[in-house]
């Protein structure tokens, strides 16, 4: 059965996209794109889960394909990082500082070296957060840092606070 679309006013007079008996999907190209930089399957699948309704996550197991992805032109609305990364050269606070372009040359491995320097939010998330301290991770160039297991309540405000600061800084220009 398909949803017919119809238009409703909400009490405070905003319109409303009522649908039929079925719901339809939100377009995944129209969602703002999240890059999860997690080494562990699960960790990536309970995310997606709980995230996939209003944002398109993109996933990165190691360095290299964090890279990767970092260098693609049409850019991320967010970066969620893990510290350890299994099989990798850089863990998160050095992929984070490499997005802010505070990571030394000499540290950079070849697939490193084109990843354009990034304003993109960067939350950490991390078992690890207790082995770093919080002023470390945002000195690296963190926006935020988060325990695993992930609250997805300060996730989702973490995300409003990143967005709401992008639409202040398009006010001021």
């Amino acid at each position: 059965m398909v949803a017919t679309a119809a238009r409703a006013i909400h009490p405070r007079g905003v319109p409303v996209r009522k649908l039929g008996s079925a719901r339809l999907p939100r377009v995944a190209e129209d969602l703002p794109r999240i890059l999860y930089v997690e080494d562990v399957d699960e960790n990536f699948d309970v995310v997606q889960l709980r995230l996939g309704r209003a944002y398109s996550l993109a996933r990165a197991a190691t360095d290299r394909e964090a890279c990767a992805a970092l260098k693609q032109p049409d850019g991320f609305y967010a970066v969620l990082m893990d510290i350890e990364l299994a099989g990798s050269r850089l863990n998160g606070i050095q992929l984070t500082r490499l997005i802010r372009g505070k990571l030394p040359a000499a540290e950079r491995p070849d697939y490193a070296a084109a990843v354009p320097v990034s304003q993109v939010p960067v939350l950490i998330v991390s078992a690890y957060g207790t082995t770093y301290r919080t002023a470390e991770l945002l000195a690296a160039g963190a926006d935020d840092v988060l325990a695993k297991p992930v609250d997805f309540t300060r996730l989702s405000l973490a995300l409003t606070a990143f967005h709401l600061k992008r639409l202040g800084a398009r006010k001021a220009t």
